[in-house]
Formats: C-alpha cells, structure tokens, sequence
C-alpha cells in the first residue's frame, strides 16, 4: 500500500459512522514490515528525500488524527518506518519472536517523524539507545521499556482486538474526543492542555445530552464520575 492509500484509509475509516476501530496488521506470514524501501533515498536531492518523508509523515498523522482506536498487531520483524507507523497507533502488540530496529543511521539518514514521540513511549534512555545504535530489541525489550502494550505467544491479531473490543464499551463519539485530547496532552504544555480538556470535557457532554431534557441535567446528584 502507497503512503497515499494508507493516509486515505485512515482518514475514510474515521469518517465511517458504521466502524469503531482499526487493526493494522501485515498481508503475509514473514514479518508486520520492513518500513520504507531504502531505494527511495538513492539520489542526492534534499527536496526529494524532504517530500518521501513527508508522504510517511502524512500516514502516522492520519493514524493519530483517526477518530478510531488503531492497533498494531506486530509479528515478526518491525523495521524503520513501520516502527514509526506502530508508534503512531493507539495500542501495539507484538508476539513473542517480534523484533523492532530503526537502522537509519546505519545508512546515513536519521529517524525522524514519530521518533520524536519515542521518549514518551520508551523513555529517554531506550529511545535514544533504539535510535542511535539501530540495534535490534526484541519483544521483550518493548514490553519492559512500555512501547508495547503487551507481547503474546499466539495469534497477535486476536489480543490487539481485545483491547479494540474494549474501546467500544464507550460511545464512539467520545473515544473520538478522548484522542484528541491525547494528542493535546502530547503536544502542548500541561496548563493548556488542562485548559483544552475542559473544552473537549464540555463538547463531550453536550454531543452525549444533546437529545436529553435540557433541565434534568442536575437531577441525579449521586451520578458522579
């Protein structure tokens, strides 16, 4: 699948009142994906190598900006820009013989887009050890450091939509909200993303009341959350 197609897929999913989630797994048996074909960088042009990025870029973008949970069922290797792909999903299983590598710096290129969040998934210390070295980290390297929520002996697919099943005990309309305030607590200081979690708070509940009488609204004072 192109960067374009994929970017479409998430956007088109998000926009499909009849679906809840997204499952991201590989077409066939040998890994979940080498990342992006190194052959794209044999040239000399910035602006090109700028604009290939980019199109990945858009892709982890459409992930994070998907109204739906995404998982990442992860079986065998996870190379490069998959990794990127994975770090963008909501949740990420990997089975127990899955490994994960970010070998850029081995052929002269830096990681760039998602990486920038593996701090946050990782820490800094295995982030920076993930990115710098391009060694690989097996299954159980990613489940100590919390990049993987949980790493499975057996079918990945199934345990990645358990969690997905999970999300749908909740309305779609506020999983929806709830990543996007995930997303603003990522990128922005914690007084405004307080200030930001007041308003998606306030849009939530209007979106969830907006058929309910408009003055029972403070009648059941022992319904708190």
């Amino acid at each position: 699948m192109s960067p374009a197609a994929g970017r479409d897929a998430f956007t088109e999913a998000g926009a499909d009142e009849s679906l809840r989630a997204v499952l991201l797994t590989s077409a066939g048996g040998r890994g979940f994906s080498a990342g992006m074909d190194t052959a794209q960088f044999a040239h000399t042009s910035a602006s090109r190598a700028y604009a290939t990025i980019s199109r990945l870029g858009e892709v982890c973008e459409a992930i994070k900006d998907c109204a739906l949970p995404v998982a990442a069922a992860i079986d065998g290797y996870c190379i490069g820009g998959a990794a990127e792909i994975a770090a963008a999903s909501d949740f990420r299983i990997g089975s127990q013989d899955s490994w994960y590598a970010t070998p850029e710096v081995r052929i002269g290129i830096p990681s760039a887009l998602e990486s920038v969040n593996l701090h946050r998934l990782m820490g800094w210390t295995k982030a920076t050890e993930f990115v710098l070295t391009g060694n690989r980290f097996t299954a159980a390297d990613m489940l100590a450091c919390g990049f993987l929520n949980d790493s499975v002996d057996g079918p990945v697919e199934e345990r990645a939509l358990e969690l997905l099943r999970d999300t749908t005990r909740a309305d779609r309309t506020v999983i929806a909200h709830q990543k996007r305030l995930l997303r603003t607590w990522k990128n922005t200081l914690k007084a405004q993303a307080i200030a930001d979690s007041k308003k998606e708070f306030a849009l939530a509940f209007a979106a969830k009341n907006q058929t309910a009488d408009p003055g029972s609204g403070d009648s059941d004072p022992e319904g708190r959350v």
